[in-house]
């Protein structure tokens, strides 16, 4: 597949016999959400994952996505039901211990100094819409304008403001900590607002040894569009979070601003994720809309690198189902879509010149491409240019394996040499005996473009 998946686990998915059917159907990555449960859930869930890899001899990138600055409910013994028109309290404090059906807890005071008669408190990507009908100190009353089922830890969006929240929250901290000592190779950062919020997080990773994480900034607030360009710069990847994107901005504008992030990623030579209500319906029918298929055809158009199942594949009834549709579709529209070219700037940097004259060269030759990396840069620059052809990329660092898996239309091979000559050879044997690219056929070698008076690229026909 060129587009890639990812697998949100969580109770629904945290099986051995789910997951390994979920890695053989052909899953890049896990995402654990931090927002729910603590590390020993954390700790499991990574345990599950390492485990089916190493069985299944397969390496698959582990992304821990952070609660970021949003404004979240405590916890809660039980879920609350409201019917439309329903009144509740929203009280500060860090859970609801007692049976009171109508009781709201957030830890947060704050929130309750920004909030006024009037607005409209959203949840669960806007499909719970609440409205304050009165304000007291460390209380408000709402009264639900939809149905709703609420439970623990639920993020909050007030209507049409932006509440001023520090970057990293102990919880952040704590998930931080564990993604580096747990060796994961993404962290998302929720609710991004700027470059600083991105440049925080890269500094507190470097000060706990976790430099070679690639940091996933989410854009799903207005700052975040509003400062799209040097965030995406500052950003090892982007993901587009569609789901907290309509609670800021209208629903009819999501699908323009999907488009528009994705294809400024694109320019920027930069690896994207779009996520969130992909096959919502499967988290309790086993078969998606129509709708859905359609929706997902028009991300894989767009050219994003990966897809992501958040609330299928964590919480639904379908996990694996849902995981096969998204392949199915995705694999049904793969080879009809010619991929989007972007044209570099006349001053772009050399190595981008490089890799698009390697990728100009192995399409004329109608060639596969194998590359040899040793940090996946020179992979990402080539797979920027959207080759029509197979591209491998191989190293001999795990890490960066595992990072590579996420991108489109690339196959990573893991070699054990460090070297770039040695890991090119080894890497052609290794397809070779794979049968991936077989006798008649031509592949182009090449490894990134170093300080150096010569560089080899080497055009082997198979024999």
């Amino acid at each position: 597949m060129k587009t890639k998946i990812a697998v949100t686990i969580g109770p629904a998915s945290a099986e051995p016999e789910k997951i390994k059917e979920i890695i053989e159907l052909g899953a890049s990555a896990f995402r654990i959400n931090f927002s729910h449960g603590n590390v020993d859930e954390w700790k499991r869930y990574v345990d599950l994952i390492q485990d089916a890899c190493k069985n299944l001899n397969k390496h698959i990138a582990l992304i821990g996505d952070l609660p970021g600055p949003s404004i979240r409910l405590g916890e809660i013994k039980d879920k609350v039901i409201l019917k439309k028109n329903d009144l509740a309290k929203i009280i500060c404090k860090d859970r609801i211990e007692g049976s009171d059906e109508k009781v709201l807890p957030i830890p947060f005071e704050p929130f309750f100094y920004n909030i006024n008669v009037g607005d409209i408190l959203l949840m669960d990507d806007g499909r719970i819409q609440l409205q304050v009908v009165e304000v007291e100190k460390g209380e408000v009353t709402v009264k639900a304008l939809t149905p709703a089922e609420i439970s623990s830890r639920k993020a909050i969006v007030v209507k049409g403001k932006e509440i001023d929240l520090p970057t990293l929250s102990n919880r952040d901290l704590e998930a931080v900590r564990f993604s580096v000592s747990n060796d994961l190779d993404y962290i998302g950062l929720s609710y991004v607002r700027n470059v600083k919020d991105v440049e925080l997080l890269k500094s507190t990773l470097a000060s706990l040894g976790g430099v070679e994480l690639g940091v996933i900034s989410k854009i799903e607030t207005v700052q975040a569009v509003n400062n799209l360009t040097e965030i995406i710069d500052a950003s090892d990847a982007l993901l587009v979070a569609r789901g907290d994107l309509g609670m800021h901005f209208g629903l009819e504008q999501v699908p323009r601003l999907q488009e528009s992030i994705v294809e400024k990623c694109l320019e920027k030579g930069k690896p994207v994720i779009v996520a969130t209500q992909l096959l919502g319906s499967m988290i309790d029918n086993p078969v998606p809309t129509r709708s859905e298929i359609v929706d997902i055809l028009s991300a894989v158009r767009d050219g994003v690198d990966t897809l992501m199942l958040t609330g299928e594949t964590a919480a639904g009834k379908y996990p694996v189902e849902a995981v096969k549709w998204l392949k199915k579709v995705i694999e049904t529209y793969d080879l009809t879509i010619t991929p989007r070219k972007i044209r570099l700037p006349r001053d772009a940097d050399i190595r981008d010149r490089f890799a698009e004259g390697i990728t100009m060269l192995a399409e004329s030759l109608r060639a596969s491409i194998a590359i040899y990396t040793k940090t996946g840069k020179v992979a990402l620059r080539i797979l920027r240019n959207r080759p029509n052809v197979e591209v491998y990329a191989c190293s001999g660092y795990i890490k960066t394996i595992r990072k590579l898996s996420i991108l489109w239309g690339v196959k990573p091979v893991k070699v054990e040499t460090l070297e770039y000559f040695e890991g090119l050879e080894e890497m052609l044997s290794t397809l070779r005996s794979s049968g991936e690219i077989k006798s008649g056929e031509v592949i182009v070698l090449t490894y990134g473009l170093k300080d150096e008076p010569i560089h080899l690229v080497k055009i082997v026909q198979i024999q």
